[in-house]
């Protein structure tokens, strides 16, 4: 694919390189278990949305940290621009502590447990050029708790309607702030399938807080549930043979994203975003041939 010009879409957040490591079963305390697959992608969710809804044909841009120009850091960039991500990643310098990565671990009962190391990569979301957040039709901001600062001052830059990811984090007053006033189409988060029953209410509450068009809750193979200020909506999810959930929320929000620039509404984009994140578990591979798995 060609870099993406004429922005539609501008993912916020930190840029780092993962393996998925999928096993039987988790071992017990000094013990081990052998690993049946290994799955490269990249980590957090920004650049998986961002790779999604390029994917899906939409010109997006990714305002991340940048890499190092280790094998991690190859791996990432030949991802980006192999499909076609516009991005700030290229190393600024051979020196440094090395591209961020995300060891994540799998089991068949679905349990995904994750080591982050993050080296200087939230220090660096502090410097980057916000240009796409404020020419871009729809931005997407990633609104961790770890990198809340960073997400209020990316939301205040920013001049689109705002797609904000909570990851599953409570939203912060930092980020509230940053967000009143402001035209935000949706709130993301997601709630463990056990939990379910707890959407409505944490999605009430996080509407009042924002005011968006629409909270979505994602609630794993039970689909997703969304509220706006006059409805609520269920949508579910394909049955299919998952390989994992890295990165489930993250081509959810892609797809979502990508529906909604469409002009789908809200019924529509959430059951096309149901159906992206479910082929993104299935998958075999999240990066193009020729990227290596880094030992």
């Amino acid at each position: 694919m060609t870099p993406a010009t004429g922005i539609d879409l501008a993912c916020f957040g930190y840029l780092a390189y993962a393996q998925v490591f999928g096993v039987t079963a988790y071992p017990a305390a000094n013990s081990g278990a052998q690993v049946t697959q290994i799955i490269p992608s990249l980590a957090g969710d920004a650049p998986i949305a961002a790779l999604t809804a390029r994917q899906l044909g939409i010109h997006v841009s990714l305002v991340s940290n940048p890499v190092s120009p280790d094998p991690a850091g190859l791996a990432v960039l030949h991802t980006l621009d192999t499909i076609g991500v516009a991005h700030q990643a290229v190393p600024v310098a051979v020196s440094g502590s090395g591209t961020p990565q995300l060891t994540i671990v799998t089991d068949e009962a679905g349990t995904r447990t994750w080591f982050a190391w993050l080296g200087t990569a939230i220090d660096h979301l502090n410097d980057t050029d916000p240009t796409p957040l404020t020419t871009a039709r729809l931005a997407y901001i990633d609104c961790y708790r770890i990198i809340d600062l960073a997400a209020a001052a990316a939301i205040s830059s920013s001049r689109a309607p705002l797609l904000l990811n909570l990851g599953g984090d409570p939203l912060s007053e930092a980020v509230a702030s940053a967000a009143r006033n402001r035209q935000v189409a949706f709130v993301q988060t997601n709630l463990d399938e056990s939990q379910a029953d707890q959407a409505e209410t944490l999605a009430a509450g996080l509407h009042e807080r924002t005011a968006a068009g629409a909270v979505v809750i994602t609630l794993g193979k039970l689909g997703a549930f969304a509220r706006t200020a006059t409805s609520t909506t269920v949508a579910n999810a394909p049955s299919m043979s998952i390989r994992h959930t890295h990165g489930a929320g993250a081509a959810f929000s892609g797809g979502l994203a990508h529906a909604h620039l469409a002009g789908s509404g809200l019924a529509e984009a959430l059951n096309a975003a149901c159906a992206v994140a479910t082929a993104h578990c299935a998958a075999a591979r999240h990066m193009p041939q020729g990227c290596c798995v880094v030992g």
